[in-house]
């Protein structure tokens, strides 16, 4: 089972499907990296601009965002 899971598209708003996902990643018990450009904190938790600016290492990433943001952040990821 992952330890450390990035939630790419973490939101603050509690109505969409990144912020669900931070929670329920929380309540399972995982480490949740939340990845947003334009939040500082989602659901208490420091985000981070994109998953390069992660120190450590990132056992899965979850993406809840438009297709060109998972493309890049992808490429990102395994470059």
């Amino acid at each position: 089972m992952p330890k450390v899971v990035a939630v790419i598209g973490a939101s603050n708003d509690r109505s969409k499907f990144g912020n669900r996902a931070v929670r329920a990643y929380r309540l399972q018990g995982h480490t949740v990296i939340p990845i947003n450009p334009h939040e500082r904190e989602v659901e208490g938790l420091k985000a981070y601009k994109s998953v390069l600016d992660v120190p450590g290492t990132i056992d899965m990433a979850s993406f809840y965002v438009p297709p060109d943001v998972f493309l890049r952040e992808w490429r990102d990821r395994h470059h």
